[in-house]
């Protein structure tokens, strides 16, 4: 499980093997045999103790900020890539690896943004079935195309991933007002998406660390310059996984604008929107999808996919199973 501390001024420590947690309100203690993640979401107190019982137990602890985006993380010293797979990675953007990591990457994506529409558009007499044929031409097409050399290809390859948003964004348009993805946004769809993508940026980060993966070697976003590129490139495909969990809080009517609040010249979620995010987000991730002819927890397979590209760059391999989602 996850321990979530999301009360502002919350205090984090020990007693023997269980986390304990006080504030205002209330007391809790959870075991530390259950706990592989902390994920702190409000300014919040912790114990040399309390740190030191997670990295016993390999547990890292996140820090966030309101908008959800992780800004720093504990973990044992011991986690990291060798540096046999490390250099591979680096290897990888210069030969055919590189191309295919990108192109079996993004072709998910695609995958995985029509799977979610198709879904929608069962309830929805056929709502969607324009831009379904839209997204259906656009990912064959990015099938049949042939990476050359890639530095040269990203604009191809990000022409097919920006066009599939535009479609796909026009279909959730529909249901949770959000026109167009734009993180810069002010507006509730986009504030909650921002939310929900933090918590699936820590756990992408967390696999790679664990796979052994530079978090900052990518590929598709290695133009980013001191950004973990490679957490980046490996969240794509999983983002609709997200998107479905806020787009179930808006349909059940459990989000709206009095879950936002002005802090300055900010617009963040309140306590309570980041609650309701966190835990729709949990839930989504603890669901079970497919993945290499087994049905696993979402979360599992983001670790597994951290692993898959591990193997793929070490072996002798031709291609990367990607996560294409299947319930």
């Amino acid at each position: 499980m996850k321990l979530i501390i999301n009360e502002f001024g919350s205090y984090l420590s020990k007693k023997e093997n269980r986390f304990v947690i006080k504030n205002k309100e209330k007391k809790e203690e959870y075991s530390a045999d259950d706990v592989n993640q902390i994920l702190i979401t409000s300014p919040s107190s912790l114990t040399e103790g309390a740190v030191k019982l997670a990295i016993e137990r390999n547990i890292d602890i996140v820090f966030t900020t309101y908008s959800g985006r992780p800004f720093a993380r504990i973990y044992p010293c011991t986690l990291g890539g060798t540096t046999l797979t490390r250099r591979e990675q680096a290897k990888a953007y210069y030969n055919e690896k590189g191309k295919i990591i990108v192109k079996r990457i993004i072709e998910a994506k695609l995958y995985n943004q029509l799977s979610l529409i198709k879904r929608l558009n069962k309830t929805r007499n056929d709502l969607f079935a324009k831009e379904i044929s839209l997204l259906e031409e656009n990912t064959e097409k990015l099938k049949k195309y042939q990476i050359s050399d890639l530095e040269k290809s990203k604009e191809v390859i990000l022409g097919y991933e920006g066009y599939g948003a535009s479609v796909y964004f026009s279909c959730l348009n529909k249901i949770i007002n959000i026109s167009k993805r734009d993180p810069e946004s002010n507006d509730i769809g986009n504030i909650t998406l921002n939310y929900g993508y933090g918590i699936l940026y820590s756990e992408v980060e967390r696999a790679c660390i664990l796979s052994g993966l530079d978090p900052y070697l990518g590929f598709l976003h290695s133009d980013r310059y001191g950004k973990p590129s490679m957490v980046l490139d490996l969240l794509e495909q999983f983002r609709p996984i997200i998107d479905k969990s806020i787009i179930n809080l808006f349909v059940q009517k459990q989000l709206s604008d009095i879950d936002l609040e002005k802090i300055g010249d900010a617009t963040l979620l309140t306590k309570n929107g980041r609650t309701k995010i966190i835990e729709a987000v949990q839930k989504g991730l603890a669901k079970r999808a497919k993945f290499k002819n087994k049905y696993l927890k979402v979360s599992n397979i983001i670790l597994e996919q951290g692993r898959e590209i591990t193997r793929f760059l070490l072996e002798d391999s031709n291609d990367l199973i990607p996560f294409l989602w299947r319930e």
